[in-house]
């Protein structure tokens, strides 16, 4: 089974493509499903499998290869990199507002979908809950 089976593009989400690409590889790091040296799908089967344009995947994965999250080897393919998610150093505000603007577009995303707030806590505490024993 491809790494990138059960990878899902959003087309009405509002986000682009590109950073639904980026955000896919990083929950994917971040929960160990890739880790470093895992080879990532090629641009030609990430097109064929999730029908977008060969240019957003080759803008998400050169956006992901700049940050050092992905290597690129010409010929060879992408792969996860050493230590890919290094955690930023950032001062308490700039962490309080990186967390009100990541809230915020969850709760509006919500919102739009109809998830109430009960249940948007619900899945962040079960989401929590399951990261720890992993």
């Amino acid at each position: 089974m491809s790494i990138a089976a059960n990878w899902f593009i959003d087309f009405s989400s509002g986000i682009p493509v590109y950073k639904q690409i980026i955000n896919t590889i990083y929950t994917a790091v971040s929960t160990g499903k890739l880790r470093e040296g895992d080879r990532l799908p090629t641009i030609k089967e990430l097109t064929l499998q999730l029908n977008v344009n060969p240019n957003t995947i080759a803008k998400a994965y050169r956006e992901l290869d700049l940050k050092g999250v992905i290597t690129s080897k010409r010929g060879n393919g992408s792969f996860i990199s050493e230590s890919p998610l290094e955690v930023p150093k950032l001062s308490a505000k700039q962490r309080k507002a990186k967390l009100e603007a990541l809230f915020g577009r969850v709760i509006a995303e919500a919102q739009v979908e109809g998830i109430g707030e009960s249940e948007l806590l619900r899945h962040i505490q079960e989401r929590i809950e399951g990261n720890e024993s992993v």
